[in-house]
């Protein structure tokens, strides 16, 4: 603090001398360290690199003294290091540690160099010591490096260098610095005298000016001008400079909120066209893919409908004679192995044949009105299947059916083939073993489906297939569908174009597919195929006589299309007049004008009223009229609420020929109606 105080005593003249000679001192001294330090480690990197060369050179020439025990050939090469001026000593050892020979240029014993190296000697001795290792201590660099015979270490040599010329070029540094800091000390006061006169008094008032603003943010301050020279000038100018700060402040004060508002505006601008733009080019991306999909299928089926018909005769060659020639043989004859091996291998080549005749077939198959649960248990109660699973003894198949399921229309071979190869797919997955999962239920879609933008509203019957095989990585699941596109080994597993079929049939049954899998955690193929209302040519309706009408008049009330035409088919199937409105608000009109015994109300319409409100509006026209709800889901307060109007009957979609029958038989003969 003493010091501190008489500095702060001092002149400014005695001031500016202390600190230019401080500063030029501390650089001095900082780059004479740096320079320093910079020549010794370079002194001790450049002695370590010539030394490490000298015990290499030293350690091949040894090699064959020491393969042939000759102490005298090895010391006569160790006094080459005569001509090394700072080596004080070396040595070289046989692979056990003992010493072979000795050089010493100060007259140390062998005892005493043994000594000295000890601390080296353990790391060398190491057998996959390969390369040379050191040391400095106590102003001596310590060496040693292996002898290496035929990649075998057969001993080793150490070296120890005096760092006397290390010392002596620090000393001159030293003499250097001290040298430089007189000088510096004289300069600094001559220098200290001429910027008093010209630098201290102007600064000071730009000092003092500057922390006032810096401290107060307060740009009215100005400095009083001293002189007319170059400080002068100084002055003026940051007077104006703080004139102009202070013109600007005021001006940026008044426009940053306008400034904030319209960054915002912008901002909010961009984030809408940058979602905008994101959509466009998620879209475009996705019409590109399934443009590129839809051609190279059409190019598939172009090239089988082509070529399928001369490569099957082809083929029935190949696949016919060997089993010809194999009846003739007996069993033990020398062809029948290589004639099993063409059979199968046409039989296989048949197979890829038969995958592509698949894909061509799209667009002209033959679609029925089919329940999706008989063509799964016609495909497990085949050969196919039989076989799968003797291919596959540890592989369990569960079934797992909703009852009442709704029909498709459809083709049952094709159909029946995507089941087969969804099964096999999975059976192939699952290489220790599993459990593959069959589900088959009813739902009504109104939101799309994983993979889809949009869909076809409406009932669908969705086919689940799951396994607890490996899965299937993010990077498979964006190609499986390709044809050809397999990890499987072609040939041996499948012919590539199994999940294409599979593609293909749900693309031509107009359903969708969603496929869920992680690495380790098995995958989910679930198809969505569209239900139909349409009757199967044999099914049976005596169960339905008992539910069938007598030509009462219903109102169908649904803003779905698809579902209007559902639910008119089947009750016309049934034998009631039907009619159908696409709002509440079309049915209250039209009970002004007509009568009819049911109606049949949808829940949630949108958009206008819903159908508990249009109940409510047609009790006003008609107090007696009857009313069945029919919804995709049920809310228990808007179902108590529909009771309490007088609606006892609920419907729950998917529509079912036996559910609707039933429902609207029952209302329309109850008696309790007020």
């Amino acid at each position: 603090m003493i010091m501190i105080r008489r500095f702060d005593d001092l002149p400014i003249q005695a001031k500016l001398a202390i600190i230019v000679m401080l500063i030029c001192s501390t650089l001095v001294m900082l780059m004479t360290v740096l320079f320093v330090f910079d020549k010794v480690f370079s002194f001790r990197r450049s002695m370590v690199e010539n030394h490490t060369m000298l015990a290499e050179t030293i350690a091949k020439n040894s090699t064959a003294a020491l393969a042939f025990d000759d102490p005298a050939a090895a010391l006569e090469t160790l006094s080459a290091l005569r001509v090394v001026g700072d080596v004080v000593e070396a040595a070289i050892y046989t692979g056990p540690g003992t010493l072979f020979a000795v050089y010493r240029q100060d007259g140390l014993d062998t005892k005493e160099v043994a000594k000295v190296s000890e601390k080296i000697l353990a790391e060398v001795r190491n057998e996959t010591q390969m390369m040379a290792v050191h040391i400095f201590d106590n102003g001596y660099l310590e060496l040693a490096a292996p002898i290496i015979l035929e990649k075998k270490q057969i001993g080793y040599i150490t070296i120890r260098a005096d760092l006397k010329e290390l010392y002596n070029r620090l000393l001159g540094s030293i003499v250097l610095v001290v040298a430089l800091l007189v000088a510096m000390g004289v300069l600094a006061q001559l220098v200290s005298v001429r910027l008093h006169r010209f630098i201290a008094r102007p600064l000071v008032g730009l000092l003092e000016t500057m922390d006032s603003v810096g401290r107060e943010s307060n740009y009215s301050y100005r400095v009083k001008k001293l002189n007319n020279d170059e400080f002068g000038s100084l002055t003026e100018g940051f007077n104006s400079m703080l004139a102009e700060i202070e013109k600007r402040d005021e001006e940026l004060a008044r426009h940053r909120e306008d400034l904030e508002i319209l960054v915002n505006k912008r901002t909010m601008e961009l984030v809408l066209a940058n979602q905008q733009l994101q959509k466009e080019i998620e879209d475009r991306k996705e019409i590109q893919d399934q443009l590129a999909r839809a051609q190279r299928m059409e190019a598939i089926g172009t090239l089988a409908a082509g070529v399928a018909h001369d490569l099957n005769n082809i083929l029935s060659g190949v696949v016919s004679y060997p089993e010809l020639l194999l009846m003739r043989l007996p069993r033990d004859h020398e062809m029948s192995g290589p004639l099993t091996t063409i059979r199968t291998s046409g039989q296989k080549a048949a197979a890829i044949v038969q995958d592509l005749l698949t894909l061509a077939r799209r667009g002209a198959m033959v679609m029925e009105v089919l329940d999706l649960a008989n063509v799964v248990d016609d495909y497990l109660a085949s050969p196919e299947c039989a076989n799968m699973l003797d291919r596959h003894p540890d592989i369990r198949i569960v079934r797992n059916f909703a009852g009442d399921l709704l029909r498709v229309k459809g083709s049952p071979v094709h159909l029946g083939k995507t089941v087969m190869n969804l099964v096999i797919n999975a059976a192939e997955a699952m290489s220790q073993g599993g459990v593959i999962t069959l589900t088959l239920h009813n739902s009504y879609l109104d939101k799309p489906v994983h993979g889809y933008k949009k869909i076809t509203e409406g009932n669908y019957v969705i086919l689940t297939v799951a396994d607890t095989g490996h899965g299937i990585s993010a990077e498979d699941l964006r190609f499986i569908f390709e044809p050809f596109y397999t990890r499987k080994k072609m040939g041996v597993s499948g012919t590539g174009l199994g999940m294409a079929v599979v593609w293909g049939a749900v693309q031509d049954h107009k359903g969708y597919i969603d496929v869920r899998s992680m690495p380790g955690e098995g995958a989910t193929f679930s198809l969505y195929f569209p239900a139909t209302a349409q009757l199967h040519s044999q099914e049976q309706l005596e169960d339905l006589q008992q539910y069938r009408g007598k030509g009462e008049m219903i109102l169908v009330v649904d803003d779905v299309k698809e579902q209007r035409i559902i639910a008119g088919d089947i009750l016309r199937e049934l034998g009631y007049l039907a009619d159908a409105v696409a709002s509440g608000e079309e049915a209250v009109e039209y009970l002004k004008k007509r009568t009819v015994d049911l109606l049949v109300l949808d829940m949630i319409m949108d958009p206008g009223i819903d159908g508990i409100e249009t109940y409510r509006q047609a009790l006003q026209l008609k107090p007696h009229q009857r009313a069945i709800i029919a919804s995709g889901y049920s809310e228990y307060n808007r179902v108590e609420l529909a009771m309490k109007l007088g609606v006892m009957m609920h419907l729950r979609k998917p529509y079912t020929i036996g559910g609707l029958a039933k429902v609207v038989r029952q209302e329309i003969d109850r008696k309790d109606h007020r």
